[in-house]
């Protein structure tokens, strides 16, 4: 009887392991191929969102090349994070960003655009806000000097009187803006200049102040899709004659720009189709790389 039991023990567990060993080789035929070593390179076609990331890391390393001296500052102003990341559905410009060059968070002195025209090839240009004496350095070297300047602080006319609150100020200052409205005659031919009344992006993409002069201050920019045009800044300013607000506007671009507040043309420049060295007051050329530095697609 003992022996009986002990042979159908025996033929049970043999069951039981011949089965275990069926169900474990069908998880093996289902289980996820090896991860590549760490010495293995990842052949996959990288995804939109991480050329984006590529490119962006590209375009703060090429920006950090430069830095604008202003008069006697004893250091010069370095490029802040790009504030807008944009697009041009007009001139099919797909990835460009704007940066606003500043000492401590106070007024720009310049802003900087950087935008892909194609296959590692890419733009810089500088609009510059200061009035006098500025270089713009890249590598601490001299890159390019204005000659002339074409941003100009008004006191707005009919100015209220500034809130005492920043949230209050933002509502006011975006009141003022939307009485700005700017036209473009956009296009590179003169066959294809087309006038475009460009769109106010409805908040400031940078805030500002300096203490005891500038109470609060916004960038504001009107665009073509949301590639910058034109630079709109609007101040609370306290001096002498007490607080109210100011404005001045900049170029974001080669083309020809009329301003006009309620209706009076208060703003215009021609337009520039000059480049490099042979700017003047507007600087817009192709982006030379540094040596061994690696453009991105």
């Amino acid at each position: 009887m003992r022996l009986v039991t002990f042979a159908c023990r025996a033929w049970v567990l043999f069951l039981l392991l011949a089965t275990a060993s069926i169900v474990a080789s069908s998880f093996a035929d289902d289980a996820p191929p090896n991860k590549p070593g760490k010495g293995e390179p990842d052949i996959g076609i990288p995804t939109n969102d991480e050329l984006a990331e590529q490119r962006m890391v590209f375009i703060k390393s090429a920006l950090a090349r430069y830095t604008v001296q202003v008069g006697d500052h004893k250091e010069p102003a370095k490029v802040s994070d790009p504030c807008l990341r944009w697009s041009n559905p007009v001139s099919g410009e797909k990835d460009g960003v704007l940066a606003v060059f500043a000492y401590n968070g106070g007024r720009p002195v310049a802003i900087g655009q950087f935008f892909r025209t194609g296959p590692k090839q890419w733009v810089n240009e500088f609009a510059i806000i200061a009035g006098r004496d500025v270089t713009i350095l890249r590598a601490e070297r001299p890159y390019w000097k204005p000659s002339e300047f074409v941003c100009k602080f008004a006191d707005l006319p009919d100015s209220p009187v500034p809130a005492a609150k920043p949230a209050l100020r933002l509502t006011q200052m975006r009141k003022i803006a939307a009485d700005f409205s700017v036209i473009d005659q956009f296009g590179w031919q003169e066959s294809e200049i087309a006038k475009h009344n460009l769109r106010l992006l409805p908040q400031p993409i940078y805030r500002y102040s300096e203490e005891g002069r500038i109470l609060d201050g916004g960038l504001f920019v009107f665009t073509v899709g949301t590639d910058p045009e034109c630079n709109l800044l609007l101040e609370a300013f306290q001096d002498d004659k007490g607080a109210r607000y100011r404005y001045a506007l900049a170029p974001m671009s080669i083309y020809e720009l009329e301003a006009r507040y309620k209706d009076a043309v208060v703003w215009n420049i021609e337009r520039r189709i000059l480049f490099g060295g042979n700017c003047r007051k507007y600087y817009a050329s192709m982006y030379a790389p540094a040596p061994g530095e690696t453009v991105p697609d």
